[in-house]
């Protein structure tokens, strides 16, 4: 595990904004095998906002307590290195940022 990984994606995610008002929060599932580079932080974070645009969740399962899990494309390159899973709930944070990424062991 990459202990500077969970703090590099908390920092490129924290700035992405709802994508749709059917969307309350997104869970990130770092691969905490991956090594963080800043340099791709940017288009990391504009890979994210792009999928999460794309995206029409069911919304019987936004409802779940697991969620609606959103495919990873061979198109965003950096979100396949840096996240393992995103998943879509509908009810908002608790507190915090709209985009959560989970800590190992993904006790959210």
């Amino acid at each position: 595990m990459n202990p500077e990984l969970d703090a590099f994606l908390n920092d490129a995610f924290q700035a992405v904004q709802p994508t749709s008002s059917e969307i309350g929060r997104v869970v990130v599932t770092p691969d905490f095998e991956a090594t963080a580079n800043q340099e791709d932080k940017d288009q990391l974070t504009d890979e994210l906002t792009r999928l999460l645009g794309e995206q029409k969740p069911d919304h019987a399962a936004l409802a779940t307590a697991d969620g609606f899990g959103v495919p990873i494309s061979n198109n965003y390159r950096l979100l396949a290195k840096y996240v393992r899973s995103i998943t879509l709930h509908r009810d908002p944070p608790a507190e915090g940022p709209w985009v959560e990424v989970a800590p190992p062991g993904n006790w959210i």
